[in-house]
């Protein structure tokens, strides 16, 4: 029984591979968020977007910016929390790794409906969002039902 037990726990399996997800999310964080946000507060464009009598103005522009913004950063402190979570086994690391990866859908899915509100003429998912949206799906379809049934998760997450 004891043999049994420790084959099933540990960051072995299939933990290898959200281990690598954890890792990768802040780091993926750091080379797009700048990038992103540089291009947008730098550009003519904020301008445009957030000076009323332009033709792109809209009065939620600047408000859907700053909470995307606080969101984004929000979610890569707790994707920093996660690593620590994972490596200290810690019990909390299942969930709160289950409430980012579906926050992630949502805000990418809030935040489109938003757009396309002020921009009707707009597609709901562009080429750029719908490839996030997929990718944000697989890794919470993937492991977030991994994470709630695994015997692995249950037996390592302990402390």
């Amino acid at each position: 029984m004891s043999e049994l037990k420790n084959d099933v726990e540990g960051l072995k399996g299939w933990l290898l591979i959200v281990g690598m997800v954890v890792l990768f999310t802040p780091l993926r964080a750091l080379f797009t968020f700048p990038a992103m946000y540089m291009d947008l507060f730098d550009s003519t464009s904020w301008v445009a977007m957030t000076t009323p009598g332009n033709g792109a103005y809209h009065s939620a522009w600047k408000p859907l910016v700053f909470t995307e913004v606080a969101f984004n950063g929000g979610m890569f402190v707790v994707s920093l929390l996660l690593i620590y979570l994972f490596f200290a086994k810690k019990r909390g690391f299942p969930m709160l790794f289950i409430v980012l990866h579906v926050t992630d859908v949502l805000l990418t899915v809030c935040q489109s409906m938003i757009i396309h509100l002020i921009l009707p003429a707009e597609p709901l998912f562009d080429l750029e969002t719908g490839t996030e949206l997929v990718r944000s799906l697989l890794v919470a379809l993937i492991w977030v039902p991994y994470l709630l049934v695994s015997e692995r998760v249950e037996r390592t997450f302990v402390e």
